[in-house]
């Protein structure tokens, strides 16, 4: 089995997708796609590391209308699961390497079924995606840690899915909600409001909202909760420093620029 992408198109689909004695991960996208750009680099190191359990191809969308109208694919990049001539799965828009592993993992290990979008557990994509960027930010991170919400009138405990610190003696930094997915803006708000509590009870200046699309960084003071800076998957990838630095503004005060 190849250990380099298999450029594929209409000619070549079925054999190479609809007719391969494996699954196969295949990458739609448009040649000027940035997101596509940086994924690409990416899957081929998964083509090297799952030789002989996993194919990785890709299509390039502008020179494949029909492929793009018979499965749906209406952005750039999605990633599609194809096993026994049927797609089982897909994700749209660029996801971090670690994630991609995780992707990877699963369908090799027949876990990715159903013709849906495809999303890890939230303890997944902590381990992959979360915490190797906090190590690479030098903070070290506890996780689910109790928290009593002595607001609620019965005094109910809750868990907080990260606790962010950059040295032992000092306070945390801030607190991370990660969650499966964030598709819609009620989502958000739910898990702001959630993080928010959290962040009320520790006396903290911020808090992060963290799913496969991104980090959503909040200031939380006597104003409630703001939102200061959205990183997409793509800019954390692209930028990784920068959400450290803002972090570490909220919490001395400062305001994002």
């Amino acid at each position: 089995m190849a250990t380099t992408l298999v450029a594929t198109t209409e000619a070549t689909f079925a054999r190479q997708i609809l007719r391969a004695d494996c699954p196969v991960l295949v990458c739609f996208g448009v040649r000027t796609c940035p997101a596509r750009r940086a994924l690409l680099p990416i899957l081929t190191r998964i083509a090297v590391a799952f030789q002989g359990q996993l194919r990785v191809a890709t299509v390039l969308l502008d020179d494949a209308p029909l492929l793009a109208e018979q499965y749906g694919i209406v952005a750039s990049p999605t990633l599609g699961v194809f096993h026994h001539g049927e797609r089982q799965g897909q994700v749209v828009g660029f996801i971090p390497e670690g994630l991609v592993q995780v992707l990877a993992e699963e369908v090799c290990h027949g876990a990715v079924s159903g013709d849906t979008r495809w999303s890890p557990c939230e303890e997944r994509f902590e381990t992959a995606v979360i915490i190797p960027l906090l190590a690479q930010w030098e903070f070290t991170v506890e996780r689910q840690v109790p928290c009593a919400l002595p607001s609620h009138p019965t005094a109910q405990r809750g868990r907080i899915d990260l606790l962010v610190y950059d040295h032992p003696s000092r306070p945390p930094v801030t607190l991370i909600e990660s969650k499966r997915q964030i598709r819609h803006a009620q989502d958000l708000q739910q898990a702001v409001r959630q993080a928010a509590t959290y962040a009320h009870a520790l006396a903290l200046a911020s808090f992060v909202i963290a799913a496969p699309r991104g980090l959503w960084i909040y200031r939380y003071g006597d104003a409630g909760a703001v939102c200061e800076r959205h990183f997409t998957s793509l800019a954390l990838h692209q930028t990784p420093e920068l959400p450290r630095h803002l972090l570490l503004q909220l919490r001395a005060g400062g305001a994002a620029a």
